[in-house]
């Protein structure tokens, strides 16, 4: 659903709202000028800084008479970043508002961020929302959310990008609404979507250029739920509730039962046709219950659980949870037991959400998304797995069964810490940083965040018997493909390849794959996952192995050890670096990161030297440059261009940077 679709017409009718469209073209263009404040006229300094008719009435933080007396006095600091901001309406410049944002708290000696947000949105309103509170920022976000709209990727980080994406949102939403007035609709949006009668997700309707989505919402009981021909997706994620979980289900019940209440809502369930999308845990649950049950009551004619499971991991805690339920209805009284069975299957209910028809999975899952705060969100790469295991439609059982499950535990890998093993999943840092964020950067573009709308990066051709090549530009992608096939059959034991570890790099490595290749799907897409998982834990996280020892040492020591190492910025630059170093190994192996991983750390972390703040959308777009020279380069010799960037100024003389002496320890070394 679209904003402008559910409010059409957003009025500001208020003085609140004449005000603001009056004044601010005249704050934009006294900052234009340059003109201190003290020869603005009377009435425009007084309601930037005094009245309540304007900026001062918005619903966030103001400053106190003396911080805007403070403020006035040091204009002469404030105008040129400002001046920056009026003469670039249609750029983020989120490097001008915070060096605002200092002065202001350098002056006042008060940290007043949503106050100075609402000052700064008086200068570019085409940028900033007027609303720049993070609590209300967010309420705006959530309450569309809620709604069902239909959001962009990115919402995010600190107020100055959360205050950026929402009014960005609304000039995409309404491009022919004045900036100024759209510059008052954000802090308005909850207020009126509680108001709108189709502000509920029951209520939208969906409709596509070739035929409308169909959404059904219905109340039924358990009992009929349970007839439903249920079925679990090859994308959902295992069953995995404890005997915590368990028992807090049947204790909900069972409270509800002996306080007399005629319904007890479980929870809700969404449906892609008949696949569960969002509620296994639950149905799943309701099904172990009714099994022992059936057990207790008529052990002869015990009725199985309808619904199919693919992971291990769903059947120990089946085992487990199936042991647990038993033992709770032993420890209850007998003619307790059929008043409970009978309570949860006539009294207890789901609410049923159907989404079926033409393009309708992405919906259902935006449905998941926007409702469902309890559980995690499905990742996009969990659609991948279930894309190419339907490629592999003709291929044994058993193969498919070994993809799916070296998929899942890639998922799950163990990891040790200092406070024990704990799960890392490989595949999510894979998807969202080293694969595809490389693929783009090395195209020389800004790369983003992998989301599921960005999931065709890794849909390819698919090469079989029944699909014949669509295009002369696929030939070459067969014509390797059959090659590699070849090799394994009758080269491979007589023509080594060249492995990327010096030492060899193991089975489940394939030396054909590149990280820039072509998708194939099926069988070659989990192939090439199965390489990069393998690089990923060899580089990142086996530390204590003899592989790669050195360079090992220098990642500890200087990416996960030094103080600040935690911080949102250093996590974005040091998965650019990690990013960096696989590419560079996934080209010229063990010898091309020995030779260059001190460069490209200079390369990389010069965005920490030079700023004490570091932003994604910084990193989005500073590395590309860096990709294409390695994805370029022929040999090692190539790569001295990077050598050749060190030695700029910028790189070699950071003057009144941000203290970071890691930095300064690793550029002596490479220019000594």
């Amino acid at each position: 659903m679209r904003i402008q679709d559910l409010l059409p017409k957003i009025d500001v009718n208020d003085n609140w709202g004449k005000d603001y469209r009056k004044f601010v073209p005249q704050f934009i263009s006294y900052a234009k000028e340059r003109i201190h404040v003290n020869n603005w006229k009377h009435e425009v300094r007084d309601q930037l800084f005094r009245s309540v008719n304007c900026i001062s009435s918005l619903r966030q933080g103001n400053f106190y008479l003396n911080e805007r007396d403070i403020i006035q006095e040091h204009w002469d600091e404030l105008i040129s970043p400002l001046g920056i901001i009026v003469d670039n309406p249609e750029t983020f410049c989120i490097e001008q508002c915070y060096e605002i944002i200092r002065i202001i708290k350098k002056y006042t000696e008060a940290n007043r961020p949503a106050a100075s947000l609402r000052f700064i949105s008086a200068f570019q309103p085409t940028q900033l929302s007027t609303t720049v509170t993070w609590y209300y920022l967010d309420e705006i976000y959530n309450s569309m959310k809620k709604a069902g709209i239909d959001l962009p990727e990115g919402y995010g980080g600190d107020a100055i990008q959360k205050s950026h994406y929402i009014q960005a949102f609304l000039k995409e939403s309404y491009p022919n609404v004045d900036d100024i007035e759209r510059g008052t609709y954000a802090w308005r949006i909850p207020d009126l979507l509680r108001e709108s009668p189709k502000a509920s997700p029951q209520n939208i309707s969906h409709s596509t250029d070739e035929a409308p989505l169909s959404i059904t919402a219905d109340i039924f009981s358990v009992s009929d739920v349970l007839k439903m021909p249920l079925a679990i997706p090859d994308y959902q994620r295992p069953y995995v509730w404890s005997t915590t979980n368990v028992n807090q289900m049947l204790s909900d019940i069972k409270n509800s039962m002996e306080q007399g209440k005629r319904q007890y809502r479980i929870g809700s369930i969404i449906l892609h046709n008949d696949d569960i999308v969002d509620g296994q845990q639950r149905i799943t649950t309701i099904s172990l219950i009714k099994l022992v049950w059936a057990k207790i009551e008529s052990p002869d004619k015990e009725k199985g659980c309808e619904l199919k499971f693919a992971h291990e991991q769903s059947f120990s805690h089946i085992q487990e949870n199936y042991e647990y339920i038993n033992r709770w209805f032993n420890g209850i009284p007998e003619n307790r037991r059929m008043e409970f069975i009978s309570y949860l299957d006539k009294c207890c209910e789901f609410v049923v959400v159907r989404v079926s028809g033409k393009d309708s999975l992405s919906l259902a899952f935006k449905l998941f998304d926007s409702q469902n705060g309890r559980g995690k969100p499905l990742e996009a790469y969990n659609l991948l797995k279930a894309f190419h295991l339907r490629a592999m439609a003709n291929s044994d059982e058993n193969q498919k069964i070994t993809c799916d499950r070296e998929w899942e535990q890639n998922t799950r890998f163990g990891r040790n810490t200092n406070d024990g093993i704990i799960a890392y999943d490989i595949l999510k840092h894979l998807f969202d940083e080293q694969l595809y964020r490389t693929r783009i950067w090395c195209r020389n573009s800004e790369a983003w965040s992998f989301s599921k709308k960005r999931i065709k990066e890794f849909k390819g051709m698919q090469i079989d018997k029944l699909h014949a090549v669509d295009f002369p530009f696929q030939n070459k992608q067969l014509l390797l493909f059959m090659t590699e096939k070849f090799y394994q059959m009758f080269l491979k034991d007589t023509m080594p390849t060249c492995s990327r570890f010096s030492d060899g790099d193991g089975a489940d490595i394939n030396p054909f794959v590149s990280i820039n290749q072509p998708i194939v799907n099926g069988n070659s897409f989990f192939d090439y996952i199965r390489s990069y998982a393998e690089i990923y834990k060899k580089l990142f996280l086996e530390l204590d192995s003899y592989q790669m020892y050195d360079f090992k040492v220098f990642y500890v020591k200087y990416c996960l050890s030094y103080n600040g190492h935690w911080r949102i910025g250093d996590n974005y630059i040091r998965e650019m670096y990690k990013s960096l170093i696989m590419l560079l190994f996934d080209k010229f192996g063990e010898n091309g990161v020995n030779a260059y991983h001190r460069h490209l750390y200079v390369l990389a972390y010069s965005l920490r030297r030079k700023q004490s703040r570091v932003y994604y959308s910084t990193v989005a777009k500073y590395p590309a440059h860096l990709f294409s020279i390695i994805e370029n380069a022929k040999d090692l010799f190539s790569l001295r261009k990077l050598e050749a960037l060190i030695a700029q100024p910028k790189y070699r003389e950071i003057k009144n940077g941000y203290e970071f002496p890691w930095y300064d320890e690793v550029l002596k070394s490479v220019i000594s």
